[in-house]
């Protein structure tokens, strides 16, 4: 399984992830499902975000 950032979604507001406040989430995988979005992050967790919280959801630049 691929563990890789894939995508960086860019948030609203400040989120926690890893013990720290951040606005960026590393994601691996994701979908898009109604008004959220189901990411796989990095660290292995999966997390849920509604489209008022996501503001962009980008490939990471190689």
């Amino acid at each position: 399984m691929n563990t890789e950032p894939q995508y960086t979604a860019v948030l609203a507001e400040p989120y926690e992830y890893n013990g720290d406040s951040t606005t960026e989430l590393p994601v691996v995988d994701y979908e898009f499902v109604g008004s959220m979005y189901l990411f796989e992050l990095a660290d292995g967790t999966s997390r849920s975000l509604g489209t008022g919280v996501v503001e962009d959801v980008s490939p990471t630049e190689e």
